[in-house]
């Protein structure tokens, strides 16, 4: 009897790209028909399928954003990406193409436990469900659930109101800083700083505002083809004057087991998640993919140092 390499149920429906990788994913269902592939240890890529995840992770990134991120992927492939990172997913249509994409680093920042949410987006065409908030749920989900009666504070930089927006409907203002009302808290502004040192933003880190004035310095052109908008006319408008164009906001948030359950919840009925206001309006709105052309943006000022 001829005994043959059986492949595993759930990457038979990958596209062949995906099916070669010498790690296959974890594949598990995500929203609406979509899966998620994920790999909890990148490390185990050998260079061939380094490469070729690259080529992917490009090429979904263009068509997020409307612009050329090819220098980003370069140089933090040169600086260890796959080694450095700790999980990281493929979005897949129903037919196993990649949509989208997203990972996390897990870290300790002042000494509290914590997720550096890395990079990550959704093409326009398939924004309406809600794929960027599922893909957050995923990871949150997984990590938080492992020690669910503490904390877990989740770090990320931004330059778009509505990922901002986003978390702050979905949980309450209360557990998303920096806030307008409010002075940053001391333990928000320690963990801040520790996470801006790690991502070489240290010294240009405001603590009183969570600013981070040229976090995105090595761009030479735009980081988003459209200036992105959340709807929100006064946030929108703070955004606009008060972070510029090569600027983010260092968000920090307070996470728990009901917090998350509230996200659960919400997107049950119906109601706001993490990510919801940028699935509606995009990073790049649907109409600019079209005509959207390379703008030779040099990424390594996306995450300074080549870092997340």
């Amino acid at each position: 009897m001829k005994v043959g390499f059986r492949v595993p149920e759930q990457t038979r429906t990958l596209s062949p790209d995906l099916r070669e990788l010498n790690t296959p994913p974890t594949v598990r269902p995500l929203a609406h028909g979509y899966r998620v592939a994920r790999w909890d240890s990148p490390a185990s890529l050998t260079e061939p399928c380094r490469t070729r995840m690259l080529t992917i992770l490009r090429d979904l990134a263009a068509r997020s954003f409307g612009a050329d991120h090819s220098d980003y992927w370069h140089n933090r492939d040169e600086a260890g990406f796959f080694d450095r990172i700790s999980c990281l997913a493929l979005i897949l249509d129903p037919d196993g193409i990649p949509v989208g994409w997203g990972g996390y680093h897990r870290r300790r920042f002042a000494s509290r436990r914590a997720l550096y949410l890395d990079a990550a987006g959704v093409v326009p065409a398939h924004r309406r469900f809600g794929l960027s908030s599922a893909l957050m749920i995923h990871f949150l989900a997984r990590e938080i659930l492992t020690r669910p009666w503490s904390n877990t504070y989740v770090v990320l930089r931004t330059r778009h109101p509505a990922v901002y927006s986003g978390w702050h409907k979905g949980l309450g203002p209360a557990r998303v800083h920096p806030r307008q009302d409010r002075p940053v808290p001391a333990t928000i502004a320690r963990i801040a700083a520790d996470a801006a040192e790690w991502l070489g933003d240290g010294p240009r880190l405001d603590p009183r505002t969570l600013l981070v004035r040229d976090a995105y310095r090595m761009f030479e052109g735009r980081v988003y083809g459209v200036p992105p908008r959340s709807g929100d006319a006064e946030l929108d408008a703070y955004f606009a004057e008060q972070v510029g164009p090569k600027d983010a906001v260092l968000m920090v948030v307070r996470m728990g087991a009901l917090p998350l359950s509230r996200i659960l919840l919400g997107r049950l009925w119906g109601g706001p998640s993490s990510t919801s206001a940028e699935e509606r309006r995009g990073a790049a709105p649907r109409e600019s993919t079209a005509r959207a052309t390379p703008t030779r943006a040099r990424a390594t000022g996306l995450i300074p140092g080549a870092r997340p």
